[in-house]
């Protein structure tokens, strides 16, 4: 049988997996919620402390620099009209949401956001990648929503700048920050407002 790697088939449980091991390092206990199907909004339920977290994993897999996705912006997502994350009426509802770019099961980056920051983070992406028409003026087709970890592209039109300036330092804030306990609620490290 030959390697199969790391692919958009099986990114996702690869991430999940990552994911369980770094919270069970740091203390939790970890169920998956996906062991009879896709669950809607959050993949993992995370314990401590008497307490629990719900959480959605993002994985991808890019050959190239570290590079996360928030999934994909569909044309609700993209003219504001459902959020990114928690988009579904259902039982679950994540607090947490880490996005994981993987190149392999040692080697990988997992930012562990709040879903407050998560989404704010994800509505600045749609802002300059998907709601400014094309250079020809039409509209962009929906599509993955991905962000670059630490790397800002010089944008072609330079009022994104600020922008994507803005979505990284959000992200900066939590990339391997498995403090989820302090993170899911409190205060943001970035903007100082109570998170939701």
């Amino acid at each position: 049988m030959g390697n199969v790697g790391i692919n958009q088939h099986n990114v996702g449980r690869i991430a999940e997996r990552i994911v369980s091991n770094e919270l069970e390092y740091n203390g939790f206990r970890v169920s998956d919620l996906n062991k009879e199907g896709t669950s809607a909004n959050a993949d993992l339920l995370a314990a401590k402390h008497g307490k629990t977290w719900q959480i959605q994993v993002k994985g991808a897999t890019e050959g190239n620099g570290w590079w996360v996705n928030y999934g994909f912006g569909g044309e609700g997502k993209i003219d504001g009209r459902e959020p990114m994350f928690n988009a579904v009426s259902s039982f679950y509802v994540a607090q947490v949401v880490v996005l994981v770019c993987v190149k392999s099961p040692s080697e990988y980056r997992c930012v562990v956001l709040p879903v407050g920051e998560a989404e704010r983070a994800a509505q600045l992406n749609l802002d300059h990648a998907y709601r400014k028409a094309n250079l020809n003026g039409t509209k962009k087709r929906p599509g993955k929503v991905w962000v670059s970890l630490g790397y800002i592209p010089k944008p072609r039109d330079a009022s994104r700048l600020p922008i994507l300036k803005e979505e990284q330092e959000i992200l900066s804030h939590f990339i391997g920050n498995w403090d989820i306990e302090k993170n899911a609620v409190g205060v943001s490290p970035v903007t100082g407002s109570v998170l939701p």
